[in-house]
């Protein structure tokens, strides 16, 4: 029996035990001008399709100017092994639509070989091998707010990555 759907608002509605299952993402405000999403993925339950990473977790898309993803730092907590590749993107608020380079909008196709160590970081910034697209910019308002996806290349038989977004406001953020 489905404990969960999308309600005639568009939110994602929780019931029974999906409903205390834990998060595996949350945001925070360190000292200074950032703020930064933490996500934990399993690589493990990946496939090739995105998937949401957190059901409370919604990416901000304010008006145009108004926010900058500075980069995307990638903690291996476990190796990797098994796949090839993961991506991690956005997906629309309806969870189902994906704009054009969303699904791999902070990481694009990072190789297995580049998780595959306890303890590794990996820092992506604009223009850096895997970084994703909108790293250096951000994403558009009209279709926002994002819940935050991942997805792989092949099968992955281990690894958990704690990815962390760090972003900021340009000027007076009014959403």
């Amino acid at each position: 029996m489905a404990q969960n759907w999308l309600n005639k608002d568009g939110l994602f509605v929780q019931f029974g035990t999906d409903k205390t299952a834990n998060e595996a993402a949350g945001e925070f405000k360190m000292p200074g001008p950032n703020r930064i999403v933490e996500v934990r993925i399993d690589l493990t339950t990946l496939t090739s399709t995105a998937a949401v990473q957190s059901n409370t977790l919604f990416f901000p898309s304010p008006p145009t100017g108004q926010l900058y993803i500075e980069k995307v730092e990638l903690t291996v907590e476990t190796a990797s092994a098994g796949g090839t590749s993961f991506s991690m993107g956005l997906i629309q608020h309806d969870r189902a639509t994906i704009p054009s380079g969303y699904s791999t909008a902070f990481v694009n196709a990072l190789v297995n070989a580049s998780t595959n160590a306890v303890g590794d970081l990996i820092t992506l910034t604009a223009g850096s091998t895997s970084a994703g697209g909108l790293i250096g910019s951000s994403p558009a308002n009209a279709t926002g707010p994002y819940y935050i996806t991942a997805l792989a290349a092949g099968t992955y038989t281990g690894g958990i990555i704690r990815a962390r977004v760090y972003y900021h406001g340009i000027g007076s953020i009014t959403q």
